[in-house]
């Protein structure tokens, strides 16, 4: 059993309440916090934010190893703990997989804990205070549509500032290292949970990441302009395709060269600007 109690009467009095023409809009501010918004953005942020102001490339670089870093840490957690989520009868919308800890909560806990921390612009209290916000906001969308249990959204947000927290530390210095520890824990996922779909992807998104790193590092590239026009498309079409993948259970093969070729572009585009 999980460490955190994981009584369906929270999860059950919350998603009973609501009613069925507002499930829509819960599962619209749910998106805030799913796989797809955290690995489109958070490239967004590393490659458009520095030319408005928004942070440096560095500190965006150190953004995207934390959203892909969290995003590995969910597949191993829930592989480990194999979790069930609520009983089908509570749920509002289809989920399925394990349920503990909470994906968006967790991701939402990283990335935005990792804005928060990063960003230039407000003061850090209200950067924090927002972030604080957005994660209780996905955190309790996920109990009103009924697929998980309060213990697992408190220990998504939980392990997500957890794992925020020491990876901005680690990357201090040595970006790198941060694209190391996604890369390592999605390693992780693949030997200890097995080669299924998710720890595949996984593998395959953080690697590319790194290599994608590694050129951006070789070319000295980190402060090229990315144009929007650009690469904008790139983002939309080499995401899609890898999300793809996973909704029409794509061979494991094309699964991992699909999140690869994705982190690849989405740490690498500028190269392309030399």
């Amino acid at each position: 059993m999980s460490p955190i109690d994981r009584s369906v009467s929270v999860t059950e009095t919350l998603a009973g309440g609501v009613p069925e023409t507002l499930v829509p809009v819960f599962v619209v501010l749910t998106f805030l916090g799913s796989t797809w918004f955290v690995t489109t953005v958070g490239p967004a942020v590393y490659l458009f934010g520095p030319k408005r102001g928004w942070l440096s490339r560095r500190d965006g670089a150190r953004l995207l190893a934390v959203s892909i870093g969290a995003l590995a840490l969910v597949v191993l957690a829930k592989g480990l703990f194999a979790e069930p989520r609520p009983p089908e009868s509570v749920m509002r919308i289809a989920e399925d997989g394990n349920g503990f800890p909470s994906g968006h909560a967790t991701g939402a806990a990283a990335f935005y804990g990792g804005l928060a921390a990063l960003l230039d612009v407000n003061d850090r209290a209200r950067r924090y205070a927002a972030a604080a916000g957005m994660i209780a906001l996905v955190a309790f969308t996920r109990l009103v549509l009924g697929v998980h249990y309060l213990g697992d959204v408190v220990a998504g947000a939980l392990l997500g500032t957890a794992f925020v927290a020491g990876l901005l530390a680690l990357t201090r210095r040595r970006i790198g290292y941060g694209f190391v520890v996604a890369a390592v824990t999605a390693v992780a996922a693949v030997v200890l949970v097995g080669p299924t779909e998710d720890p595949v992807a996984a593998l395959g998104g953080t690697v590319g990441a790194l290599v994608g790193w590694w050129l951006v590092t070789r070319r000295g590239a980190l402060l090229n302009d990315v144009p929007v026009k650009a690469a904008a498309p790139i983002l939309v079409v080499l995401g899609g395709a890898a999300a793809l993948t996973l909704k029409v259970d794509a061979v494991l093969p094309a699964i991992g060269v699909a999140h690869a070729v994705a982190g690849v572009a989405f740490v690498a585009l500028p190269v392309l600007r030399q």
